[in-house]
């Protein structure tokens, strides 16, 4: 049931002609959405054929490439794991600072020194005001 603005005429729709308002909506809507999606994939046609546009897009793989499954036969290759230093323990006190600051400090200490952080110690963290 609609109002009229011009006057207060009640215009009554029966369900069919409602719904068949709703799917006409609706398939306008994807008319749209595919009419999108047919551009986009033009567009990324038009970059993929052009040498000049394609040398300043940065390369990636393919959709279908991404999901191919890898033959049983080939080897898995892995990147080799670098060793690792062993970690030290115990605990870390920290007086009127947060977690934040005091990881910055041990970062900025760990980087002056050239030693990993996990081979360095730290005791105790105190704030100064000054």
């Amino acid at each position: 049931m609609f109002l009229n603005a011009t006057s207060a005429i009640e215009i009554k729709m029966p369900l069919t002609d409602a719904l068949l308002l709703s799917v006409i909506g609706i398939g306008i809507v994807f008319a749209v959405l595919i009419v999108l999606m047919f551009i986009i994939m033009l567009m990324g046609k038009i970059m993929e054929k052009s040498p000049a546009l394609a040398a300043k897009m940065p390369k990636l793989p393919k959709f279908s490439d991404i999901f191919k499954k890898k033959k049983a036969d080939e080897p898995i290759t892995e990147a080799p794991e670098e060793p690792k230093a062993k970690g030290t323990c115990g605990e870390l006190v920290l007086i009127n600072t947060d977690e934040r600051d005091a990881a910055m400090i041990m970062a900025i200490v760990a980087d002056t020194t050239g030693t990993p952080l996990n081979e360095l110690r730290f005791k105790s963290i105190k704030r100064i005001d000054e």
